[in-house]
């Protein structure tokens, strides 16, 4: 995980800033209340969290997050990546869907993996 080329970061942090707007802008034309709500609330407070994650690690600072909230980004994140593989599979060859989805994977499991270590940290 540490040697990632710096595109390969900046991407990854880009993936995670893509899920965050797209789980905003999705928000804003949902019901307040609904379940897809609160999972979309859950997931994207999980990738806020992963994109931290990673721009602290990589910049060589501390996160002010707590454990509680790690664990459960860090699960919510290891949830997500079940469901990604289904969505690159029925993309096309190729195409921008399936890089796009691909860099959503490698992001997130960096995330997890530095999630993982500082949960150990704190423990």
């Amino acid at each position: 995980m540490e040697n990632l080329t710096a595109e390969e970061k900046q991407q990854s942090v880009e993936a995670f800033k893509s899920i965050i707007r797209k789980s905003e802008k999705a928000l804003s034309h949902m019901k307040t209340d609904a379940p897809q709500t609160r999972l979309l609330q859950r997931r994207m407070k999980a990738a806020q969290i992963g994109a931290e994650t990673l721009l602290a690690r990589w910049e060589g600072r501390e996160t002010d997050i707590c454990k509680t909230d790690l664990i459960e980004a860090k699960k919510e994140l290891e949830s997500l990546l079940l469901t990604l593989p289904s969505f690159l599979k029925k993309s096309k060859e190729g195409s921008g869907q399936q890089t796009y989805i691909t860099r959503r994977i490698a992001a997130i499991k960096v995330a997890v993996f530095y999630m993982g270590y500082l949960i150990e940290k704190v423990e």
